[in-house]
């Protein structure tokens, strides 16, 4: 393998598969964290258009069959701790993507859980997707950005 090459390993390690996955999590992660953030700082929570949108979106994600249980599957996987957890999850991603010289079967198999779980993470924080609006697709452009930056 000459210089440059990635081994087939580190390939599926750094595939656009937990890559979209990677930056779907990132991009709920500065959302939440975002929403969390406006909302300490609130004086009112009338004040928020965006709350509103959030709670008709959720109460019509609740309708489905698979929403429930997905956010069933988020609470009990991480442990109580989602937000922590989606930060360890984004975190871990980015430092699989950072570090090519690192153990590959180890960093495959911390890639492909940080992306299982940042889907997760997606699916079961969609109501959050209201709060930007249309500013979603930038933020999802951004975070894929940032992962691809990152991938080495």
């Amino acid at each position: 393998m000459s210089t440059g090459e990635r081994s087939e390993t580190r390939r599926k390690t750094v595939a656009v598969g937990p890559g979209v996955c990677h930056a779907l999590g990132l991009m709920m992660l500065v959302i939440t964290e975002w929403v969390r953030a406006d909302l300490k700082d609130a004086t009112s929570a009338a004040s928020h258009a965006y709350l509103k949108d959030m709670i008709e979106f959720a109460g019509s994600l609740a309708d489905t069959d698979w929403y429930k249980p997905a956010v069933d599957l988020y609470d009990n996987v991480s442990f109580g701790e989602p937000r922590a957890a989606l930060w360890a999850a984004v975190f871990m991603a980015l430092v699989v993507r950072l570090n090519r010289y690192g153990p590959e079967e180890a960093q495959r198999v911390l890639s492909w859980v940080a992306a299982a779980y940042c889907l997760l993470a997606t699916l079961a924080l969609l109501p959050y997707l209201a709060a930007p609006g249309a500013g979603v697709i930038l933020l999802l452009a951004l975070s894929g950005g940032l992962v691809n930056v990152a991938t080495r």
